[in-house]
């Protein structure tokens, strides 16, 4: 058996700032990730995957200790999930949205969802401490439909390219504002990474440019206070009792002969929306929990919630050369908070310089390239990317089917419905209004049915303001097993409304972890 002061389940953004904070405030801490290690900063995997186009199999777990089984997901979900050291946010683009205040109250403003038990001006100094861990350059300048700050992003944003700032100018003729993307990307060097130089793709960064979680758990490493175990799977938690402290215990891929068990004072799960409403779940063997540690009132994987993002694409009759920096650029936040929101959700529109793109294929000569890419300085791609809300018809729970431990996977039930919808239908207006103000020749929607969520999924061991609305409080502490608290996009009261969620859960764990230093560990 081992032990250490504070233990991390999952090596992601929650686990990464939070060891590092806590290392700093002299603290010792185990993190413990079920994948296997990755490289930071990210240039093989940038040689790997873009150059080679054969990406490493070693990056990858076997596909029984990641897979998740799914009813009613139109899109593969495990290829949304990333499980190795530094989690999802290693192959993220490093977009950096803040909710808006009226997103953490749909149901006292707009009559659905459920409102958040903390508000915007809670978390409005976290928003600006984690725009500065993850380096993000950006501005409210042009953008009128932002947030209001308390502070300055840390650096310049990255300019509208070329091609934006033609359709922008259509666009503004219609009414609508097209305006920088935030991004964690640096558009200076900043904190020891570089300044980026546009190798022209952010998800997998060469020179640490993009924000990686790998970043902090380097320095955490540095402190002498934080150790990281990969291939360490976390197959249940142990509450405390009778004064000892709980603890976790994991089966280490590669070392099959036995469990182990490590022992901590403070238990901080940050495993994903949906490996840690598992991992609640399959905690029952304490007869204090037998539906799970945090499930006394069956509220663990409720409250489930993805975005809705359907991609469309238009082409020009000029060539407007897209792509050509490679990183995000153009965005519009005007239909996030519409009129109308309450009828339907709110809407998120990304119409970046950036190639309508097919997976790349292997050709036979020079000039076949060639064709194959002279459409593609024609066409641009547009991303709306919608919110969505409870649904008593949207659940993780447990599969019937199970790992090599025997112990069940997640099993995810989420179905669309008439506010969806809605929702699509006033996404396809806003679609059209893009193709009526910047004029392609050519344009192309997907059907309801096909979307994606993004990676962003969130809801399942969500905040309240009791075990009967939640399964942690605002801090992700559990109602019912102090000690233990659960950090990161299980949170969210429904989804985020239309803004990314990755910053805001950065936020959440910089303002968990102080709550940990002030409240739970003064004296340590």
């Amino acid at each position: 058996m081992s032990e250490s002061t504070i233990a991390i389940v999952g090596s992601g953004i929650v686990g990464a700032l939070m060891a590092y904070r806590l290392a700093q405030a002299g603290h010792d801490v185990t993190v413990f990730e079920k994948g296997p290690d990755y490289p930071y900063p990210h240039g093989a995997q940038f040689r790997e995957n873009h150059l080679y186009y054969r990406p490493n199999p070693a990056y990858e777990l076997p596909r029984d200790l990641k897979r998740a089984t799914s009813d009613g997901i139109p899109f593969d979900l495990d290829a949304e999930r990333f499980m190795r050291v530094g989690g999802s946010a290693t192959a993220w683009e490093g977009l950096c949205v803040r909710m808006t205040p009226d997103d953490f109250r749909t149901r006292a403003r707009f009559g659905y969802g459920r409102d958040w038990p903390i508000s915007y001006d809670d978390l409005e100094p976290y928003y600006g401490q984690a725009e500065v861990m993850l380096g993000v350059s950006g501005t409210d300048d042009d953008n009128p439909f932002a947030p209001p700050r308390s502070t300055p992003y840390p650096l310049p944003p990255f300019d509208l390219a070329h091609d934006d700032r033609r359709l922008a100018g259509r666009l503004a003729e219609g009414g609508i504002t097209l305006h920088t993307t935030p991004q964690a990307r640096t558009r200076q060097a900043y904190d020891g990474r570089a300044a980026c130089v546009n190798f022209g793709t952010c998800r997998h960064c060469p020179i640490g440019a993009r924000y990686s979680p790998n970043h902090h758990l380097h320095l955490a490493i540095d402190t002498g206070r934080v150790t990281v175990i990969p291939d360490a799977s976390v197959r249940r938690i142990i509450p405390s009792s009778a004064g000892q402290p709980g603890g976790v215990l994991i089966y280490r891929r590669g070392d099959e002969s036995t469990d182990l068990e490590h022992r901590a004072r403070v238990l901080i799960v940050a495993a994903g929306a949906l490996e840690s409403a598992r991992l609640l779940l399959l905690s029952r063997d304490d007869p204090r929990w037998p539906d799970g540690v945090g499930n006394t009132a069956g509220q663990v994987g409720a409250g489930l919630a993805f975005h809705h993002v359907w991609s469309g694409r238009m082409r020009y009759d000029e060539a407007l050369y897209p792509g050509r920096i490679g990183g995000w650029t153009a965005q519009s936040l005007q239909f996030a908070n519409p009129e109308t929101r309450g009828q339907h959700g709110g809407l998120r529109v990304e119409f970046s310089s950036r190639l309508a793109y097919e997976p790349p294929q292997i050709w036979a000569t020079v000039a076949d390239l060639r064709a194959a890419m002279a459409p593609h300085v024609q066409w641009r791609q547009i991303v709306l990317q919608a919110e969505s809300a409870f649904s008593a018809d949207r659940r993780l729970m447990l599969s019937s089917e199970v790992d090599r431990c025997g112990d069940p996977l997640a099993h995810v039930v989420y179905r669309l419905d008439d506010w969806d919808r809605a929702t699509y239908d006033f996404a396809r207006g806003v679609f059209d209004q893009f193709v009526a103000h910047t004029r392609p020749a050519q344009s192309e929607f997907p059907p309801f049915e096909w979307y994606n969520s993004g990676s962003h999924h969130m809801g399942g061991v969500r905040m309240g303001g009791g075990p009967d609305e939640g399964v942690v409080d605002s801090f992700g502490e559990v109602f019912d097993a102090p000690g233990i608290l659960v950090v990161g996009g299980g949170n969210f009261v429904g989804s985020s409304g239309a803004a990314n969620p990755t910053l805001t859960i950065a936020a959440l764990a910089l303002r968990s972890v102080d709550y940990l230093i002030d409240q739970r560990l003064s004296g340590v």
